[in-house]
Parts: C-alpha cells; structure tokens; sequence
C-alpha cells in the first residue's frame, strides 16, 4: 500500500493540482481515495480521518505519479508517508522520468 500526500512548504510546487496517477485507488466505505488528493495542497496524512490523501490498495509494487505538463527543472522531492500507525510504508526508491521525446524540446 502507497501513501502519498504534499507535504512539502516550498517557493513553488510544479506539481499542485497537475494530473496525477496511481497503480490503484483504494475505496473503503465507498469513499475512494485517488491520485490528485497527493498533490492538491494538504498536508494530512491520516486518511481514516476524512481528510483527502491518496492511498492505493494492498498490492506488491504500488506507484504514484504526476504530469507536470511542461519539460521541468527538479531542485528537490519532498515525499511523506501516511501518519496512520497501522498503514506506515517505507518509500523505498524515487524514479523522475522523462517521458518527452528527446527531440521535442
């Protein structure tokens, strides 16, 4: 299970609000839990609690990502897992990918 919230206080977030992308959306109680909830500018990370964080149901090799719509210096990451005590996941790797074309730049 993937938990992934904003939780970053930046000079600029390239990422607040683009479209967003995860390898599954967990539901519970019929209250689904998608992608852009990560990077919509909150930053709880206790999803029980009604506020909206991206979660992705139980599964081995669980993803998140996120269109920045444009070619994009990265300065930095800033990446949180979930506050809930029984849902705490270890982040284990970063990929930033390039999806452009190199010829379309």
């Amino acid at each position: 299970m993937l938990f992934v919230v904003n939780s970053a206080v930046i000079t600029y977030n390239a990422a607040i609000n683009k479209t967003a992308y995860q390898s599954s959306v967990l539901i519970q109680y019929n209250v689904p839990y998608p992608a852009h909830y990560a990077n919509d500018g909150s930053r709880h990370t206790t999803y029980s609690t009604g506020t909206k964080c991206a979660v992705t149901s139980f599964e081995l090799n669980p993803w998140w990502a996120v269109d920045l719509g444009h070619p994009s210096a990265i300065y930095g990451v800033d990446l949180t897992t979930s506050a809930h005590p029984s849902r705490k996941t270890n982040i284990t790797g970063l990929d930033l990918l390039d999806l452009l074309p190199r010829d379309a730049l």
